[in-house]
């Protein structure tokens, strides 16, 4: 049995950072959960190329193919692959980095941020408040009544508790995350959020909400930065995946995988689907976790494809080179009617799961050519299998 405790600390020291170190045991531990490994030589095999033991079963790996692979241990002692740009990545800050040279359309519109308990939980009105609705304590109500629907969401983490909240008011009341809610609840969330940006809230194409019409669906895409050897040369940059989330009926409707959505890759160069999308394991009630349709509305991946795609691959092109500071970029995107919305970008986004939605990382040269420019072959996993033999009881 696993000590993940002891675990943690041991990859500490090999020089994982300390906050990753510990969601990294983590997703070992879910892996070894849902994916359990009782052979030893295979569970060894995988451990010291850096992958966890259940992805020979999730990825189908071999002796022929590991390489194509983005491996867990190496992915996480890359952390951070962005350099001291990062912090552009703040979601308030990413309001102002994106204000000019054509990525204005991008972003939502920002009313308003919730300072920190430091300074008292205090409103601060930002560019887009609208100037006809008094700045007091019923500032969120008289802005609700305007919007009918608001975005509140953390600036950073997840602020004690209350993550992401939809707002809307409809003619038959008050609704947060579209369960419904009386007044009491409302000051409760207006009185104790902390640290929080309270936007538009973007609503999808109706082709998506055709597949899904309960939340929103959020497209992830990945994108490398490539430098060329000439360093007056213009940087280049290649997308690593790319897929879309759409929400289910499991856990409410809403589209994280984490949550228990499903995820379904696509061509970045056409916006086609793939034939299939999957969920995670521990969501399925008969231990399938590909499907060739969406498990609720039945609809069929291979028969569509995004709507507005050329000009959202556009706009995404426009952005990156517009952050070109930064290397690493992962994109959630909700594509409207007439465009796209970008929710945030996370300096260092999951790549597990996203390796059966969109092919093997590795595989592509310009993608590989990255991450070995990063070092990922120079980190030696053994000392990773060397940890976990450490940490048995």
């Amino acid at each position: 049995m696993t000590n993940y405790d002891v675990l943690v600390e041991k990859v500490r020291k090999l020089g994982m950072d300390h906050r990753w170190a510990g969601m990294f045991v983590k997703k070992l531990r879910d892996d070894e959960a849902a994916f359990p490994v009782m052979d030893e030589a295979k569970k060894k095999w995988a451990l010291e190329r850096g992958f966890y033991p259940g992805r020979i079963e999730l990825y189908g790996l071999t002796e022929e193919n590991y390489m194509n692979y983005v491996p867990d241990y190496q992915y996480f002692m890359l952390h951070p692959m962005n350099n001291h740009f990062l912090k552009w990545l703040d979601k308030t800050t990413l309001k102002y980095v994106l204000n000019s040279n054509g990525c204005e359309s991008t972003m939502p519109e920002y009313y308003a941020y919730v300072e920190n308990d430091l300074c008292g939980g205090r409103f601060t009105y930002l560019m887009d408040c609208p100037e006809d609705i008094a700045k007091d304590k019923d500032f969120l109500w008289n802005l609700l009544n305007q919007k009918k629907v608001l975005a509140m969401k953390p600036n950073s983490g997840t602020s004690g508790g209350l993550g992401f909240i939809k707002l809307e008011l409809r003619e038959d009341g008050l609704y947060e995350n579209n369960k419904p809610i009386d007044m009491a609840r409302f000051e409760e969330i207006r009185d104790t959020m902390r640290n929080y940006i309270i936007t538009e809230y973007a609503r999808q194409h109706r082709d998506l909400a055709a597949v899904w019409p309960d939340s929103e669906c959020t497209l992830r895409v990945i994108m490398c930065k490539n430098t060329p050897e000439d360093r007056y040369a213009p940087a280049e940059w290649a997308c690593a995946v790319s897929y879309a989330r759409f929400g289910t009926s499991v856990n409410g409707g809403a589209s994280n995988l984490s949550s228990g959505g499903v995820g379904v890759g696509f061509d970045f160069e056409t916006g086609k689907y793939k034939d299939f999308c999957i969920r995670y394991k521990r969501f399925t009630p008969d231990g399938v976790w590909m499907l060739q349709k969406h498990p609720d509305t039945n609809v069929e991946w291979k028969t569509t494809g995004l709507p507005n795609w050329p000009m959202v691959r556009q706009l995404i092109d426009n952005l990156c080179q517009h952050v070109s500071s930064l290397d690493y970029l992962g994109l959630d995107i909700i594509i409207t009617e007439n465009g796209m919305k970008l929710c945030e970008i996370n300096s260092h986004p999951a790549i597990d799961y996203e390796q059966i939605m969109c092919g093997p990382v590795l595989a592509k040269e310009s993608v590989r050519s990255f991450f070995e420019k990063k070092g990922l072959r120079k980190i030696d996993a053994k000392d990773f299998y060397q940890a976990y033999m450490e940490s048995q009881e």
